[in-house]
């Protein structure tokens, strides 16, 4: 009962040593745009999309590969984002963090490991962020 216990204590405290997040700023034309990743032991990995300052999305690894965020923007709008004022009625935001993978040997047998995510987003025309990679030692 104790080793039970003490393991669900282990497991629920996990999200407290998430690590600092790894992040990376571009500016494309006006607009700068940060890609954070924050990671925890055993758990998923955590990236939050911010533009402008301003964040767009959070989403772990599993969902960060192909977004597509629509958004309809009602004709009294009086808050929107700089970005999604492009002239027309409805703007995405489109692209992801992609996994990169390499042939590894692991003793007789090649295995394909992740090393890195390459990330690229648009916000309706606009490109916010261009073949950001981040590296996994």
């Amino acid at each position: 009962m104790k080793t039970l216990l003490a393991l669900s204590l282990v497991l629920t405290a996990l999200p407290v040593f998430a690590g600092a997040p790894t992040c990376q700023t571009q500016t494309l034309g006006k607009h700068a745009a940060r890609v954070c990743i924050t990671s925890a032991p055993f758990q998923h990995d955590y990236y939050t999309l911010s533009v402008d300052e301003a964040v767009v999305l959070v989403a772990p690894d599993d969902f960060i590969e192909n977004v597509s965020l629509t958004h309809t923007i009602p004709e009294d709008a009086a808050v929107e984002f700089p970005l999604s004022q492009q002239g027309t009625p409805t703007v995405a935001i489109q692209g992801g963090c992609v996994p990169v993978s390499e042939k590894q040997t692991s003793g007789s047998e090649t295995i394909g490991i992740e090393v890195a995510r390459l990330c690229s987003f648009k916000w309706g025309n606009e490109q916010i962020v261009k073949d950001l990679r981040f590296n996994f030692e």
